[in-house]
């Protein structure tokens, strides 16, 4: 689109990742086992944890696509819904999940929670199907970030999405959680800071009084925030985005990341108050629907040249990283575009650190028992290589559909599966089911969310209706008194 990353910004870039990477590194220090690799021996401190799982969830599909979703011919701000929802969902999680977790002992992995919880059959499909989640919502979050790169560098989505993975997997391997966490917090203040910087930035830009901008939004219908209807296809509804927020947060609440995050904290407590307050820190995706209507004033006083106009409408992803080069001084475009990479990287070594920790724990160790620990690190490294790989190639594939939006495609993909996620965990922490039971129920929930799909049925509907019809299955089918303490001790 005619604009490109100069000299002084793509310095600026590396140098932010390298002194992440040192400051990450310092934080962490060293690992002599899988726990300490994995789930830090509960070390760390409970708001580092914090910063972490909402540095994982403000990936750049946030950073970028939230604001393209106002700026686009009928935006507004009917996201904010899906915001309360999902923030709702964290405080489910501290509540329902945190602390049967973290005081549960001789099991490594949530899915290992599930085995003793119901049955090992059962927990190896939740496992599998955990990896899934992992692929496709890293695939396109991979993909949201290359789409960055690519607007900067013209290197193509594949060079871009390397690039990416070749950061997280120096990052994940370097000390495990540990680094993961503590690099997430560093980036969740950059990319905080940038957030904030832009909607100040852009203000300062803009040409109309503050109170002229408000009543321009209002003329265009952009500072819509509720949608009460009843009609099920409709997406950003209140009712769509808390069932469905609050339904996605516990789905999620079930994989690796969940697992190693509450054990990774000094107490129960401190697990349970770093979910409760990551809540509190969605009030970032506020301000970056801040920077979506600044867009909006923006561009309405200064118009989009043709050439930028057509290629933002085939790609409406575009806008922000096309205003920070074309519009922000050499220098601190730098800062911001670091930022976007901040909220790609933090997402991306996450999940390599989870599928690691999986490979290794349900695989791995499985076929080669006799290993030391250190030997299994090693090998959790390695992993975390070959993941990067199957996440590149999964965000290759996903390219060819960016055209309908990554903010809808992000929701979509995954709730294929999210409902038998939910199904399943919350069948563990009831202690009710078995593979026979939990697989009748498992087709059901599969049939019931492609049902929904083919009747166009909004997608934040699909996990909470799906999982309930899951669980509701296996309940008339084992008839069994839940227990609902939820602790493992093996």
């Amino acid at each position: 689109m005619g604009v490109s990353l100069g000299v002084l910004d793509l310095s600026i870039i590396i140098g932010v990742m390298l002194a992440v990477t040192w400051m990450g590194h310092r934080l962490s220090g060293s690992v002599t086992s899988r726990s300490a690799f994995f789930q830090a021996d509960g070390s760390l401190p409970w708001w580092a944890v914090s910063a972490s799982i909402i540095a994982t969830l403000v990936s750049a599909v946030t950073f970028v696509s939230v604001p393209a979703n106002v700026f686009a011919p009928e935006g507004d701000l009917r996201y904010f819904q899906v915001i309360l929802g999902l923030a709702l969902g964290k405080v489910a999680v501290g509540w329902i999940l945190a602390r049967p977790f973290y005081e549960s002992s001789g099991v490594r992995t949530s899915y290992e929670y599930v085995s003793a919880r119901l049955d090992r059959p059962t927990g190896e499909l939740s496992m599998y199907l955990g990896l899934a989640l992992t692929v496709i919502n890293s695939g396109v979050k991979l993909l949201t970030a290359s789409l960055v790169l690519d607007v900067i560098t013209g290197w193509g989505i594949p060079g871009c999405a390397a690039f990416v993975v070749c950061i997280s997997i120096v990052w994940s391997a370097l000390a495990g959680i540990k680094t993961v966490i503590w690099t997430d917090f560093l980036l969740f203040v950059l990319f905080a800071l940038g957030a904030v910087f832009a909607v100040v930035y852009i203000g300062f830009r803009i040409e109309m009084s503050l109170i002229d901008a408000f009543v321009f939004l209002d003329d265009q219908a952009r500072l819509v925030l509720f949608d009460f209807s009843v009609d099920p296809e409709r997406r950003y509804t209140i009712w769509a985005a808390v069932i469905g927020g609050i339904a996605l947060n516990i789905a999620t609440g079930s994989t690796q990341g969940t697992w190693q995050r509450v054990k990774a904290c000094r107490s129960v407590h401190d697990a349970q108050k770093a979910y409760h307050f990551a809540a509190l820190f969605y009030v970032m995706h506020l301000v970056i629907l801040g920077v979506g209507l600044g867009l909006v004033v923006f561009y309405a006083e200064q118009p989009l040249p043709d050439t930028a106009a057509m290629a933002i409408a085939e790609a409406r992803d575009r806008i922000f990283p096309y205003f920070i080069l074309s519009e922000i001084p050499v220098g601190l475009s730098g800062l911001f575009i670091a930022a976007i990479f901040a909220a790609a990287i933090s997402t991306l070594d996450s999940a390599l650190a989870e599928s690691a920790d999986l490979s290794v724990t349900h695989i791995y160790a499985r076929l080669l028992p006799a290993q030391t620990e250190m030997q299994y690190v090693a090998a959790s490294r390695w992993l975390m290589v070959a993941w990067g790989l199957v996440f590149l190639a999964t965000a290759v594939f996903f390219s060819r559909f960016q055209g309908e939006g990554l903010l809808d495609l992000t929701f979509r993909l995954p709730n294929y599966v999210y409902g038998a996620m939910l199904g399943a965990i919350v069948l563990a922490r009831v202690g009710i089911g078995r593979i026979g039971s939990v697989a009748v129920g498992f087709v059901v929930a599969i049939s019931v969310t492609l049902w929904l799909s083919s009747q166009n049925v909004a997608f934040f509907f699909w996990c909470p209706t799906a999982g309930l019809t899951m669980v509701a299955t296996v309940l008339l089918i084992e008839r069994q008194r839940p227990e609902w303490r939820g602790v493992v001790t093996v």
